[in-house]
């Protein structure tokens, strides 16, 4: 048996053909280093170093049964080498094997306590095992052999990460710039920054990362998802121009361009109609370009994938013919993945005498306002006997409300996993009906709802708006939120739950004090709390702050400045300002900002104000619930769509059909008398107070839902 002689000259003896071997592979040369391995195994099948080389390779080829097989002859022959226990720990790794990768790195350390690759593999298993703290201690260990072993530091960075320790991750994103420096390491410490709110810090990164690798695309892609998230629209755009330059074939790329084109908070100058047409002109040019090219970043749906034009549900037209296109494109493209992935949805099962399997999908199990209107209703009010919950949480923030819902739930899946993961375990669990009960609040919720994971899949009001997309075939409503002609604003079928549509449990809330002369309100003029987001206040609605301070000269509005985006909240109180100064009003008189307040804080804040004026166009659910809880009179207009309906409808709920106004001027005069009147604002208050209970825990929504769910049952098989 002869080798070609180019490999290993005739007459070599055979340790050279080893070392040969071995040159070959460090210069990864793999057929030739293969060649040399078998040949000498041929002659010396007990050569240890080539059997252990071997399994190398193939562990590098994606084979590791065959390198387990091989790196365990090798250690049958030499057990001394911690190189050897090591790699075998990597193919058992490989294999999904993690406790018999532990022992192997045990016993690689138990020969060399010092031998840095054993402990930074064994700190990634512990990793992926969640055994952070563990993971931390091998790391370090790893650090005090070699300090300056940048293989750690990005290994620490992934886990302190996982940790949700940011902090920590960039300093030691700051220890491994030291050593190596590189666009990719520049971009991910920007990420890092603009996770911990650093954001000038964070585009000075991503400049970085761009000026030493100019075709960088994921510095670029960072970079304008940085910009859209600032408010700064035109450089968003220009930033996803760049990517779509540098990457035509990407969808992902086109997606983020189209999306960035709605900007987050308006100027008083910006048309609506205009920033429509110009969306729905690029959507239809998209829809074309992708009809014509397939998608090239399928791989990388991860990463990419759907980004969801959220903001268009704050203008106050209806989105159903702008959604539907959209909605289109996402399911080509998510059905192209799901089929690249063999992922299909099993036949409907017959469930005779058993339970109904309901999968509910959402990153907020936790206290958080869609949970709190809508999804702890059903977990906690679904009748157990008929109906078997399946939760999958993405995400890994708990509290009281995450186990409640654990100990309620048949399944109960959460964490941080991809997109494939989710997806397979949602078909897997063959649930009957699959709800989301919110669309675009995080970024892996709608590729899962791109693709059809279940026979029946519905989604409901966390994000009141129509979702476009042909596999939703549902949307869950309610008959106090919508009118006769709500049907034609969605593309799913619409189904109108009695009264409010779900079962609210009030907060038990204790307040505590809050001094709001610390931020300039007088105790002695009336108090009009402002709480919504600043993307909710439409520029054409800005004009009844001054004509409410003209009628109540001493009116003091009171707006909360978000935590994270401090520059959403700016954007809104410069508009304003403007609009005070343009009708010779000072705005200091009048304007307050305090900070995001707990819900102890919010409430305090109510109970010391005179009106609660609601958002025109997207009213507030959860925030007029809180009003009604501290009695305090809401001002509101009914909205022509769901998600400008909200107060109105806990108000004609209870009985107060009189604060519901019909336009801005009617929600004018409302204010001011509410504020203005005391008389009129105690009666008003009396009112909340013995009527505010029918809101509460009423379970003809949960039994409409049930009947609607064993009907939609039977009727599919």
């Amino acid at each position: 048996m002869s080798i070609d002689s180019t490999l290993i000259p005739p007459g070599m003896p055979l340790v050279m053909q080893v070392q040969r071997a071995m040159a070959l592979h460090q210069q990864g040369r793999l057929a030739d280093a293969e060649a040399i391995y078998k040949f000498v195994l041929r002659t010396a099948p007990n050569q240890a170093d080539c059997l252990h080389y071997l399994g190398v390779i193939k562990h590098q080829a994606g084979q590791y049964k065959e390198a387990v097989e091989l790196i365990k002859k090798s250690i049958k022959f030499n057990k001394s080498q911690p190189a050897a226990h090591t790699n075998l720990g990597l193919a058992l790794y490989g294999l999904g094997k993690f406790q018999a990768a532990l022992e192997s790195y045990d016993q690689a350390l138990a020969l060399d306590p010092k031998f840095i690759q054993a402990l930074n593999n064994r700190g990634n298993v512990l990793r992926e095992l969640q055994r952070f703290d563990e993971a931390l201690k091998d790391y370090d260990a790893a650090l005090a052999v070699n300090p300056r072993h940048a293989e750690t530091y990005k290994n620490r960075i992934k886990i302190y990460r996982l940790m949700g320790r940011n902090a920590d991750a960039l300093i030691n994103c700051d220890l491994l710039f030291a050593l190596e420096s590189g666009a990719e390491l520049a971009s991910d410490k920007g990420c890092l920054q603009r996770d911990l709110l650093q954001f000038d810090a964070a585009l000075i990164s991503f400049d970085q990362a761009i000026a030493m690798k100019p075709d960088f695309v994921v510095a670029w892609s960072n970079k304008g998802s940085l910009h859209k998230l600032l408010g700064q629209q035109q450089a968003a755009c220009e930033a996803f121009d760049q990517c779509v330059q540098l990457e035509p074939g990407s969808v992902d790329f086109r997606i983020k361009r189209l999306v960035a084109r709605v900007p987050v908070i308006r100027n008083a100058s910006d048309n609506v109609d205009t920033i429509r047409a110009n969306f729905s002109a690029e959507l239809a040019e998209l829809s074309a370009w992708f009809g014509a090219h397939q998608a090239t970043d399928l791989d990388n749906i991860d990463a990419f994938g759907v980004d969801w034009p959220f903001y268009l549900a704050y203008h106050e037209k209806s989105n159903r013919d702008i959604l539907a296109p959209f909605g289109q494109i996402c399911t080509r493209l998510m059905a192209q993945w799901q089929d690249m992935h063999g992922i299909t949805v099993a036949p409907a099962r017959q469930i005779g005498a058993a339970k109904i399997r309901i999968g509910i999908v959402s990153a907020h199990v936790f206290d958080h306002p869609v949970w709190n209107a809508i999804v702890r209703g059903w977990v906690q009010e679904l009748d157990a006997d008929r109906f078997e919950l399946h939760i999958f949480y993405l995400d890994t923030q708990e509290d009281a409300n995450t186990a409640m819902a654990r100990t309620r739930a048949t399944v109960f899946q959460s964490g941080n996993k991809p997109v494939l993961e989710w997806a397979k375990l949602i078909v897997a669990s063959n649930v009957d009906v699959l709800i989301y009960p919110e669309l675009g609040m995080d970024t892996l919720t709608p590729k899962l709802a791109a693709m059809r994971l279940a026979r029946h899949q519905m989604v409901t009001w966390g994000h009141p708006e129509t979702t476009g997309l042909p596999t939703i075939d549902t949307y869950l409503s309610a008959d106090y939120f919508e009118n006769e002609t709500s049907q034609e604003h969605y593309s799913e079928s619409l189904v109108k739950l009695p009264g409010l549509g779900c079962y609210y449990e009030p907060d038990e809330v204790k307040t505590v004090e809050v001094d709001l002369a610390e931020y300039g309100v007088k105790p002695d003029a009336p108090l009009f709390v402002c709480p919504g987001s600043p993307f909710k206040y439409a520029p054409e609605h800005d004009h009844v702050f001054v004509d409410i301070a003209k009628r109540s000269a001493d009116a003091q509005f009171l707006f909360f400045a978000n935590p994270r985006l401090p520059a959403w909240s700016n954007q809104l109180q410069q508009r304003l300002e403007k609009v005070f100064c343009e009708a010779g009003l000072d705005p200091s008189a009048y304007l307050r900002v305090m900070p995001w307040q707990s819900p102890a804080g919010f409430y305090s804040v109510m109970r010391q104000a005179e009106v609660f004026l609601d958002t025109i166009g997207f009213s507030g659910f959860n925030t007029a619930m809180q009003a009604i809880d501290c009695a305090l009179p809401i001002v509101t207009v009914d909205g022509e769509f769901m998600r400008g309906r909200f107060a109105s409808a806990i108000l004609r709920r209870i009985g107060l059909d009189e604060l519901v106004s019909v336009d801005d001027d009617a929600y004018v005069e409302s204010a001011v008398r509410l504020a203005t009147d005391t008389d009129y604002r105690q009666k008003i208050k009396s009112i909340l107070e013995a009527n505010r209970s029918v809101l509460y825990r009423d379970t003809a929504p949960i039994q409409a839902l049930e009947k609607y769910l064993n009907v939609l049952c039977a009727a599919s098989l």
